[in-house]
């Protein structure tokens, strides 16, 4: 994998963090406007908790990929 291409691979994380961020903070707020009836809703909001997850998995991805494509020596 070319530098250029780790680079770009990289900055996409931070992107990828706040975008995912933002879809469960939204889903979650969603959630709580649109409740059934009388129930609510008991846990609490997790959308940090996701983001991270979705971006460690994406840094572990970019990581195999980088070990695939190594330079040749």
């Amino acid at each position: 994998m070319s530098k250029k291409a780790s680079i770009i691979y990289l900055c996409i994380a931070p992107l990828l963090f706040l975008l995912s961020w933002y879809i469960s903070h939204r889903m979650y707020t969603d959630f709580l406007q649109n409740g059934v009836g009388n129930m609510e809703y008991q846990g609490k909001e997790r959308s940090i908790m996701y983001a991270t997850a979705f971006t460690v998995i994406y840094l572990v991805v970019f990581l195999v990929i980088k070990d695939l494509y190594r330079k040749k020596a």
